[in-house]
C-alpha cells in the first residue's frame, strides 16, 4: 500500500546532512521511502496530513533502557556509594531477582516508552546488579519477540563478563573472577546473533555487549571484537563512566582505559563506547586526556553519550563540541528513566554549553540522535528520510499549546516541555504509534506492572548490601515521611 504523509515541515536528507522542506511530503510502501520533497498531486492508497507538524526521521538509542531504572534510587542525594555493589557474601549465592516473566513485562513498558518518544532503533541496556551474573540469550529471544510486537527495530544481544565487582567484609572493593563464565557468555551472544541472522526478522539485528571494561578480562575484550568482526556486528562496551573503573583498570595495566582498548587493538568502527566522561587515568591527567581523544578520533569508535543519566549526577561530557571539533564520532543514548530522547538532547544541549567554549546547536545533537547512530551501526538506511531509506518516521505536532510559540521546527524539539510524546511513528512502514499511543499497547496495564516490578527491584537491596542496609536507609526520601498507625476508616464518631 502506498501512504503518503503531508505536513507544514519535512526534515529529509540530501548529500550529507538533513535539510527542512516547507509544505513537503513523503511517501513509501513496503518499508521504504519511495519519494521525498515538495508536495505534489501524487496519488496514494492512503494520505494524511499532519498541518503545521514535522515529519522527521526516528531517532536511534545506542544505549536504550530496557528495565526497571533503579539509577532513580540514588537521584536525591549521594548517599551511600557501596549501595549499587554486589557484597562479596551475597556474589556466593547471586541470583535473578527477577523471573522470566518480570523480566519481559519491565522491557516491554521500556519499549512503550522509546517508542513514544520517537525512537524507532534502540539497542537494549539491562541492569546486572540484580542478575545471578549476566544476560542470556533465552530472554534476548523473547526481547526479540516484543520487537515483533511493538514494532520497534532493535539491535540487540546478551551482556557478558568474567569478572564481578564486590564489597568484602572491611568495605574495601575488590573483584571476584570467573574467566570461564565470561567466554560461555561470550559463546551464548554469538549463537544467539547467528540464529537471528539466519532469520528473516528484518527489525533484529546483531550486537555484542561485554558489560563494562573493569568486568571484562583483556582476553575477553580481544575474543570479543574479533567476534564483532567475524560476524559483521558492533560491539558496545561501557567504559570511561567512572572513577572506580579508572582505579581497577590503572591497577590492571598502567594505563587509562582507551589507552589499554587501543593497547589491545580493538578499538575500530565497530566500537560504541558508553560514557567517555572519565578519561585520562585515575587522575584525569590532561596530557593522557589529550591522548585519550586522539585515540578516539584516529580508531572511529563512536562515543555513546548519555546526557540525562550523566547529568542527573552532576556531570557531562566535556563537552560535546571539543569531541566533534576533534572528528570523533558521536551518538546518543538514554540509559535511565524515562527512556526519551527529547529529554536527553535538551539536557546533552544545556550542559554542552556551560563552559562556552565549543559552540554547539541543536542541529548538532539533532545529528547525533540520528546520522549518528545509524553511522555506529553503519546503517545507511536508517536516521534520515530519503528515497530508499527505512520508513522509520515521526510526526511531531509543533501545534500543542505547550510548544507555543515556535520558530524553527527542530528548534522547537529543543525548546518544548520534557518528555512530550511523538503524535505519530512508523518503523519500516508499519503504524506503532497512533495519536500519542502505542498501538495495542495498554499503558495502565505497563505502568502498574512497571512499578511493581521496581518495588521488588528495591526490596532486594539489603541483601546484597556489605553491612545489609535496606533500601529505606540506602535511599531516603526527600523529605521526612509521617504515616498513621492504623489505616483510617473513614468514618466519623459522634458523642
Amino acid at each position: 500500500m502506498l501512504t503518503k504523509l503531508t505536513s507544514k515541515w519535512v526534515l529529509a536528507f540530501e548529500g550529507a546532512d538533513h535539510v527542512l522542506i516547507e509544505d513537503g511530503e513523503v511517501l513509501f510502501a513496503n518499508g521504504k521511502v519511495l519519494s521525498i520533497g515538495p508536495a505534489t498531486r501524487t496519488e496514494a492508497d492512503r494520505h494524511e496530513d499532519f498541518g503545521g507538524a514535522l515529519i522527521a526521521p526516528g531517532f536511534i538509542d545506542l544505549n536504550a533502557l530496557a528495565d526497571a531504572d533503579t539509577t532513580i534510587l540514588g537521584f536525591g542525594s549521594a548517599g551511600d556509594a557501596t549501595r549499587g555493589t554486589w557484597s562479596a557474601d551475597y556474589a556466593a549465592t547471586a541470583h535473578d531477582v527477577l523471573d522470566r516473566t518480570e523480566m519481559l513485562a519491565a522491557a516491554h513498558a521500556a519499549f512503550g516508552q522509546l517508542l513514544l518518544s520517537g525512537t524507532t532503533t534502540a539497542l537494549p541496556v539491562t541492569s546486572l546488579l540484580f542478575r545471578a551474573w549476566a544476560e542470556n540469550s533465552d530472554e534476548f529471544d523473547a526481547f526479540a519477540g516484543l520487537s515483533q510486537k511493538l514494532g520497534i527495530r532493535l539491535v540487540l544481544g546478551p551482556s557478558f563478563r568474567s569478572a564481578v565487582n564486590v564489597i568484602d567484609a572491611d568495605g574495601a572493593l575488590t573483584q571476584i573472577e570467573d574467566e570461564a563464565r565470561g567466554l560461555a557468555g561470550l559463546d551464548d551472544a554469538i549463537s544467539f546473533i547467528r540464529r537471528h541472522q539466519s532469520s528473516a526478522d528484518s527489525l533484529i539485528s546483531g550486537l555484542l555487549v561485554p558489560s563494562t571494561i573493569d568486568t571484562c578480562s583483556d582476553a575477553l575484550l580481544v575474543r570479543t571484537a574479533q567476534a564483532a568482526q567475524e560476524l559483521g556486528v558492533p560491539f558496545r562496551l561501557h567504559c570511561c563512566q567512572s572513577e572506580t573503573e579508572a582505579d581497577l583498570i590503572w591497577a590492571r595495566s598502567g594505563k587509562t582505559s582507551i589507552g589499554l582498548l587501543r593497547d589491545l587493538g580493538i578499538l575500530s568502527e565497530r566500537a560504541l563506547l558508553p560514557h567517555a566522561i572519565n578519561l585520562g587515568g585515575p587522575d584525569a591527567d590532561p596530557a593522557l586526556i589529550a591522548a585519550d581523544l586522539s585515540v578516539l578520533a584516529e580508531s572511529g569508535a563512536t562515543v555513546v553519550h548519555c546526557p540525562l543519566v550523566v547529568g542527573r549526577g552532576g556531570r557531562r561530557l566535556d563537552s560535546f563540541g571539543a569531541f566533534l571539533r576533534q572528528g570523533i564520532a558521536i551518538g546518543i543514548g538514554t540509559d535511565t528513566t524515562p527512556p526519551n530522547m527529547l529529554m536527553n538532547l535538551q539536557m546533552g544541549l544545556a550542559t554542552a554549553r556551560f563552559d562556552g567554549r565549543h559552540a554547539t546547536g541543536p542541529a548538532e545533537y539533532y545529528r547525533a540522535a540520528t546520522l549518528g547512530g545509524a553511522k555506529a551501526l553503519n546503517r545507511p538506511d536508517l536516521g534520515r528520510l530519503a528515497v530508499g531509506s527505512a520508513a522509520d518516521i515521526v510526526v511531531w505536532d509543533l501545534s500543542v499549546f505547550d510548544a507555543q510559540p515556535s520558530h524553527d521546527p527542530i528548534e522547537a524539539l529543543f525548546l518544548m516541555p520534557p518528555g512530550l510524546r511523538a503524535d505519530q511513528v512508523w518503523v519500516a512502514g508499519r503504524r506503532v504509534v497512533k495519536d500519542g499511543h502505542v498501538v495495542d499497547f495498554n499503558e495502565s496495564e505497563a505502568s502498574a506492572s512497571l512499578q511493581t516490578i521496581f518495588e521488588k527491584l528495591r526490596n532486594s537491596y539489603a541483601e546484597r548490601h556489605w553491612k545489609g542496609h535496606d533500601w529505606q536507609s540506602l535511599f531516603p526520601p526527600a523529605f521526612p515521611v509521617r504515616r498513621q498507625a492504623q489505616p483510617s476508616t473513614g468514618k466519623r464518631h459522634h458523642d
